[in-house]
């Protein structure tokens, strides 16, 4: 299930590229208001350190955003046009739907400085899923990550779509495989009923590598380039992240996966929500 948030400025939006842990806050903190065990769950309880099944866009603008140098600093930032808005995804409706009403409620919000209106939110069709579908990152600034931690260091690895593998360490197309199959599994931990009935629907009875192979490929993004890189600024960590469109064939379950919870990790970061590219 997608959902798509329009908003206005309620000021000129002149903000750093590195807001996105600054937006997971602000969103936890609305969730909390219609669903406070719910939200202390996701950030503090049985959910911190677990897939969340919960992805966000970046924020997107027309006129496209523009770059801005401002005096004193380094890096620039960007100047958002009149007409603003981001995506919301989750295969568990409840979870969205009392997020969409916590937004709808406030009526605006704050990421960092600046201060938003919510103009509108609409539910947005999903495509007609195949078991082979182009997917690319959401949006002016959607990007994916990928990343590796292995188990004897604490240091996490992020890959782009060039790294094969070598040795213990998975490529950049296995890790998204990974990540997939371990989504599925939260899912049927917190929804079985919607992870049976997808699996039903598509004739199975089960996900696993053995009866539902995921295969993953990597287009260009353009004549002459593979890939786009980016870098952000979290919390405490430099998150490393790419963009380019992503064939996956796989069962149709998997495919609905990608479409609410997104492709790689760090989802309810802003990372991987996706929408459907180029034909196949």
């Amino acid at each position: 299930m997608q959902l798509e948030i329009t908003l206005n400025a309620v000021e000129e939006s002149l903000m750093g590229f590195d807001y996105q842990y600054e937006f997971h806050s602000m969103l936890m903190q609305k969730l909390s208001t219609t669903q406070p065990e719910l939200a202390a769950d996701l950030h503090d309880g049985k959910h911190r350190n677990r897939i969340k099944l919960f992805v966000f866009s970046p924020l997107n603008s027309l006129p496209n955003p523009k770059l801005v140098q401002v005096e004193n600093e380094s890096r620039k930032r960007m100047l958002l046009g009149e007409k603003i808005w981001f995506r919301l995804a989750s295969p568990v409706p409840e979870f969205i739907n009392n997020l969409a009403e916590a937004l709808l409620t406030a009526g605006t919000f704050g990421i960092g400085t600046k201060q938003f209106k919510v103009r509108n939110i609409s539910m947005i069709a999903p495509p007609e899923m195949r078991e082979t579908m182009v997917w690319r990152p959401f949006g002016q600034a959607g990007s994916i990550c990928t990343a590796w931690t292995a188990p004897v260091a604490e240091k996490k690895l992020f890959r782009y779509p060039d790294y094969q593998g070598e040795n213990d360490n998975p490529g950049c197309a296995e890790l998204l495989t990974r990540n997939l199959y371990h989504k599925f599994q939260r899912l049927q931990e917190i929804r079985p009923d919607i992870a049976q009935a997808w699996l039903a629907t598509a004739g199975l009875k089960e996900l696993s590598p053995s009866l539902a192979p995921i295969k993953v490929e990597f287009l260009p993004l353009a004549a002459g380039r593979a890939y786009r890189t980016m870098l952000h600024r979290g919390k405490n960590d430099v998150i490393k992240s790419w963009r380019c469109p992503v064939q996956v064939t796989a069962p149709i379950p998997v495919q609905r996966l990608i479409w609410a919870a997104g492709l790689g990790v760090l989802g309810s970061q802003g990372y991987g929500l996706c929408q459907e590219g180029k034909s196949c």
